[in-house]
C-alpha cells in the first residue's frame, strides 16, 4: 500500500493567487470607474454642445432680425 504524501507549499512573493485575485478585482473596479467617468463626460459635453448650438441659433436669428429691420 502506497501512501500519498501531500506537502503544502507556502506561497510567497507577488505572484500568489491571492495577489492575482486582488489585482484582477482592482482592475475591474478601475474599468467600471473609467466607464462611468466616460459616460458622465459624454453626457456633460452633450449638454454643453446643445447649449452652444442654442446660443449660435439665437445670435443668428438676432442678426437676421436686425438685417430685416434695416432693409
Amino acid at each position: 500500500m502506497h501512501y500519498i504524501q501531500i506537502s503544502k507549499v507556502e506561497e510567497r512573493g507577488i505572484l500568489t493567487s491571492s495577489y492575482k485575485k486582488e489585482i484582477k478585482l482592482n482592475t475591474r473596479l478601475q474599468k467600471s470607474k473609467s466607464v462611468s467617468r466616460i459616460k458622465s463626460m459624454v453626457l456633460n459635453h452633450q449638454g454643453n454642445l446643445e447649449s452652444q448650438v442654442g446660443t449660435i441659433l439665437r445670435v443668428a436669428l438676432f442678426f437676421i432680425a436686425i438685417v430685416a429691420i434695416i432693409n
